[in-house]
């Protein structure tokens, strides 16, 4: 039984070495790293192959596959649209091997006249609408290339792009197609791929090629002369964009950002004075369906989970949508894609407010994320500024023409080249015809008697009987002069620079004035439309926490003990104000926020982050916030001991994405924001290293609308402000931590606080405490 089990061992071992044996040590790699190559190329191939276009020709690879399949279906804008059946057919069985309802969805939006400033494919059939139903089935639509999409395919066999294999050899696709015009800046693009996301919004033929143009007379173009042809955005639908032009110039500087969008209406006068509110067209995104559900939700709120009635925002809301709001429908028909019907409770309700509300509580005042990533020319996504992305357009349109202009040349004198051996031929018909006749191998004789080449010799001899005749000999001396006239052409293209840009120019202005258009999208500065409520005006507390999130408590006299935070948040501040006041916040890069008081969470929730209430820019945080009414004086300070007295009005901004208000040096942050008043009171600053200053409030400066201020503490390189207190009459207590890391308190009375007191600007004086000060807190 021992032998037997031994005997079991060896052999296991024996089959281990065998199995370990045939693995060659250098092809063993770790599971990391096998997961971590495997996952990029993963990632390489969502972005490159599936979710980001090409910045060259606006499309993504399946796109591009419908385009030349269709192409070489000879599916043209004069041709017999057939069953989009029969195009997926051909698209999967030869270039794109995924599944049919991907290929049509994708073939569907190529044709959708809603979704596509510039459609690429003529649809027949329902091809779906803005108000999210779906189009047909495969079987049932037809479709066929529009003649916009001669911009992409007109020039794929003159060696403009590389070609590669399909999926299995045994067809060749494009890489890229050689497009006329930007049209990944024209038509737009959106995909979220691994690691990164696109969202490029459509604009107008006509600027674009201006831009183009404009880049072609100079390359040392700059952004601020971009910026005058190229406005903005210009969505299919229209619309209207309210982002200021400042706004839209920072975005396409960098490539990133969010731009405001707004439906377009008018008012129709009707009899008795009364007057109705048309809508007639909606922001980029939006359909008319999304804008009744939340007509619905307001004027016929649903309970919320758990609860037994509405809230009492849910009934206020509901009151005031139903004293402004008689009725809404949608009168959209063929002869007005758009047509939304407001009908208010009264005609002598303004027409600003019962526009304004509409905005402020439903999708007719929206958003719209502009991210600017593509794959450039040599294959790396990646984000691009406006000018960059027309910069490198253009090289590829420049590199692209030079390529077709050399295949051009080459064909035109391969076709010289025959010409002139028939011309020869021609010239001397009688020898040739004796030659042929008599020799054994008349192509070698021909050849040498004539000095041809062999495709010369070749033609020659393919020559049908018909074409002998003198008529045919002028053509070909016309055709060989007309051949050569065109070559000189091209050689003088591709020898001068100047000469390839005048041509790239002329065919934009030509295609400019075949396909462009007006702007559809309407460009005016606006305001964002806050939500209005019925608010009375009456005592409220305001409950900020250190991580910013905010919430409201009707009355005054909290006890703070009693406030809940969530896990790791503790309380910032209580302001005991107004529901008329106001919420304001500054953040790292010195913008200032609002917030009105009306609009905050209620109840004994947990609140909302204030930056969710807000357009914050990325990167940055909100740190230092205050609350009560425009007329309270504050005083802003920040970390490097820098502040000023203003008032809270002057902090105010009417849009949701702040204003610059605090100029801050390089490494200084907002620190805090302190309600002050018109009194001479006494402001201690305590700094990192446990010095304290003590001077009159008289001393500070006063800027109305913000600035940099004026040095409140003097501090050494490496030393910053921690706290900043108002003093109150009774004096000061000290909060910190012994060694032992148990919290300390020292009261100074008002006496004891004599020695700190100083000029503004000053070092001040080391604080003499058993414990390490890290807060004030003024003696009541």
């Amino acid at each position: 039984m021992t032998k037997k089990k031994s005997n079991e061992s060896n052999t296991q071992k024996n089959l281990q070495l065998n199995i370990d044996s045939k693995v060659p040590a250098k092809e063993l790699i770790s599971l990391a790293e096998f997961a971590e190559k495997a996952y990029l190329d993963y990632a390489i191939s969502v972005v490159k192959g599936r979710a980001i276009p090409d910045i060259c020709d606006g499309l993504k690879p399946v796109q591009r596959r419908i385009l030349f399949a269709m192409d070489r279906m000879y599916l043209k804008s004069n041709s017999k649209p057939v069953k989009s059946a029969r195009v997926v057919g051909d698209v999967l069985g030869k270039f794109h091997p995924h599944g049919d309802q991907s290929a049509y969805e994708a073939l569907v939006r190529l044709a959708q006249e809603f979704s596509l400033r510039y459609p690429l494919i003529e649809g027949h059939g329902n091809f779906g609408s803005r108000d999210g139903d779906g189009a047909a089935a495969m079987r049932y639509t037809e479709a066929r290339l529009t003649t916009f999409s001669e911009l992409l395919l007109s020039e794929v066999d003159e060696g403009t792009v590389n070609f590669n294999s399909n999926y299995d050899g045994s067809f060749v696709e494009p890489m890229r197609l050689p497009a006329r015009l930007p049209v990944c800046l024209l038509n737009g693009a959106s995909g979220i791929a691994v690691g990164m996301a696109t969202e490029i919004p459509p604009h107008n033929l006509r600027e674009v090629s201006n831009a183009i143009l404009s880049i072609l007379q100079d390359s040392n173009l700059n952004e601020e002369q971009i910026f005058n042809i190229v406005k903005g955005p210009d969505f299919p639908g229209g619309g209207q964009v309210i982002s200021s032009f400042s706004q839209i110039k920072e975005i396409y500087l960098s490539g990133k950002g969010t731009i405001r969008t707004q439906a377009r209406w008018k008012f129709e006068d009707l009899a008795r004075g009364q007057w109705r509110m048309i809508v007639y067209e909606l922001p980029h995104g939006i359909s008319s369906k999304k804008i009744l559900e939340e007509i619905d939700d307001i004027t016929n709120p649903k309970l919320k989970v758990g609860k037994k009635t509405l809230s009492s925002d849910q009934t206020q809301m509901k009151q005031l949508a139903l004293a402004k709001l008689d009725s809404v429908r949608d009168e959209s028909s063929k002869d007005a894609s758009i047509r939304l019907v407001f009908d208010p409770k009264s005609s002598r309700m303004s027409r600003d407010e019962f526009s304004n509300f509409l905005l402020a509580h439903t999708s007719l005042q929206s958003s719209t994320s502009i991210n600017l990533v593509a794959v450039s020319e040599f294959g790396k996504p990646r984000q691009f500024s406006l000018i960059e992305f027309l910069q490198q357009w253009t090289k590829f349109r420049i590199n692209s023409t030079k390529r077709r202009s050399k295949f051009r040349l080459y064909k035109i004198s391969e076709r010289i080249h025959i010409l002139e051996g028939r011309f020869k031929a021609l010239d001397s018909i009688d020898k040739v015809i004796s030659i042929i006749r008599e020799s054994d191998d008349p192509k070698k004789v021909l050849i040498s008697k004539f000095k041809l080449s062999e495709e010369q010799a070749n033609d020659i001899l393919e020559i049908k009987l018909k074409q002998l005749a003198k008529l045919e000999f002028v053509k070909i001396e016309e055709e060989l002069a007309e051949k050569n006239k065109i070559a000189r052409k091209l050689k003088k293209i591709l020898k001068n620079e100047q000469h390839l840009k005048e041509l790239v120019s002329s065919e934009i202005i030509e295609d400019t004035k075949k396909f462009g258009d007006d702007r559809r999208t309407v460009i005016k500065e606006g305001e964002k439309a806050y939500v209005s409520k019925l608010t009375v005006n009456e005592p409220v507390t305001v409950i900020i926490s250190e991580n910013g999130w905010v919430r409201v408590r009707q009355g005054h006299g909290h006890d703070p003990l009693s406030f809940n935070f969530k896990t790791g948040d503790n309380l910032y501040r209580t302001y005991e104000c107004r529901s008329t006041d106001y919420v304001v916040a500054i953040s790292t890069s010195g913008r200032s926020f609002t917030i009105p008081i009306a609009l905050l969470p209620k109840g004994r929730t947990d609140g909302s982050p204030l930056t969710s209430l807000v357009d914050i820019e990325s990167g940055t945080n909100l740190v230092a916030f205050s609350a009560g009414s425009v007329n309270s004086q504050v005083l802003v300070a920040t970390k490097n001991g820098v502040g000023f007295i203003t008032e809270l009005n002057g902090l105010l901004s009417r849009n949701k994405s702040g204003k610059q208000f605090l100029r801050l040096d390089e490494g200084d942050s907002p620190l805090s924001i302190i309600t002050t008043d018109q009194n001479n009171n006494g402001i201690a600053i305590l700094s990192f290293q446990q010095r304290l200053i003590i001077f009159g409030q008289s001393e500070i400066k006063k800027l109305s609308s913000g600035g940099r201020g004026v040095s409140l503490m003097s501090l050494d390189q490496r030393d910053q402000v921690l706290d900043i207190k108002i003093l109150g009459s009774r004096g000061l207590t000290l909060m910190g931590v012994n060694k032992k890391m148990i919290r300390k308190e020292k009261k100074l009375s008002k006496d004891d606080l004599m020695p700190f007191i100083s000029k503004r600007g000053r070092k001040g004086k080391v604080l003499m405490c058993k414990f390490v000060v890290d807060k004030l807190k003024i003696l009541e």
